[in-house]
């Protein structure tokens, strides 16, 4: 008999959080750009063989041992192990996830690859001003977001999450990070906003940035809010995906000095 397509969607969850149970002190085998990792079942599908090659590419060629390095939206820690990796024993990776579901599976993801030392996890959201907010979650789907709900995702619950911003962390941990990585789902342009300190770093950190240009309506911000933000820092931006116009397609790019 054949389980329709709907079905073995439906059953999906069931299986994973059993093979999670049953693999639980191991993880299961990932292959992520040529690297076996350990993670926990219910993440798997996060990990393909192949991922982000382009930022693949520049954070091997830019990322050393003792780096410091900032993931912000960092899911279940598909960019984390990766730079966890890099950095070895003696560096550092901050991993920003304001989704508690998310968050649970990264700090497993972490801890099955034996990198807890490695890693500070911290749960709040990165945007422009401090404080608190709303934020929707369909368990640990990555397009989640804050102050509304993502229209792709057909069930959400709403929660409520602090809010920090790049500036005030850099404040806090008093060190340069090597390279941020942002995704966050429209929040990109108001997280920017606050990094002014950040992005006048000299050498400027390795900064990739996953932009959502059909998301900034609702976030408040505009392609010409961007565009402006980065004449006055004099940065430029390179595309990552692709895109042909990168203030209206989706896609990740980098931030670089004129």
């Amino acid at each position: 008999m054949t389980i329709p397509a709907s079905a073995k969607k439906a059953l999906r969850p069931i299986r994973d959080f059993a093979l999670s149970l049953a693999t639980y002190h191991s993880g299961v085998t990932q292959v992520l750009n040529g690297v076996p990792l350990q993670v926990d079942a219910r993440s798997r599908v996060a990990f393909p063989p192949l991922y982000d090659e382009e930022v693949t590419k520049l954070l091997t060629t830019n990322v050393r041992e003792g780096d410091e390095c900032w993931n912000v939206g960092a899911h279940v820690g598909v960019h984390v192990l990766q730079l966890c990796r890099l950095v070895g024993p003696s560096g550092k990776v901050l991993a920003f996830e304001p989704n508690p579901n998310a968050a649970l599976l990264l700090a497993r993801n972490v801890a099955l690859n034996g990198y807890t030392e490695r890693v500070e996890i911290i749960r709040s959201a990165v945007g422009e001003h401090s404080g608190a907010a709303d934020f929707y979650v369909a368990g640990s789907d990555p397009m989640c977001r804050a102050d509304t709900p993502n229209p792709r995702l057909p069930r959400t619950r709403r929660i409520n999450v602090g809010v920090t911003t790049l500036d005030q962390q850099l404040a806090f941990h008093a060190t340069h990070p090597k390279c941020v990585l942002i995704d966050i789902e429209g929040w990109e342009i108001g997280a920017l906003q606050a990094a002014r300190s950040l992005l006048q770093l000299n050498p400027l950190p390795l900064i990739i940035v996953e932009f959502h240009p059909d998301a900034w309506a609702w976030s408040g911000h505009s392609a010409a809010q961007l565009e402006t933000l980065l004449c006055s820092h004099g940065l430029q931006l390179r595309p990552l995906s692709g895109q042909c116009d990168v203030f209206a397609e989706h896609g990740q790019v980098l931030l670089r000095k004129s």
